[in-house]
């Protein structure tokens, strides 16, 4: 468990950039940018660990 929970701290930053990028967009573009850069934040954290739960457990 402790070697996933060191695994994710890169997607985890990785996600915390795309949710301060997500909210820069939502004050400059429309709703669109917002929803599509939120979306591919969450995805991409739940994909990277899914692949790290079941390479590390």
């Amino acid at each position: 468990m402790f070697k996933f929970l060191f695994a994710m701290i890169i997607p985890v930053m990785i996600f915390v950039y795309t949710m301060s990028f997500t909210r820069w967009v939502g004050s400059r573009a429309g709703a669109t940018a917002q929803v599509s850069a939120g979306t591919l934040g969450i995805l991409s954290l739940a994909v990277s660990a899914a692949v790290l739960w079941k390479l590390l457990t």
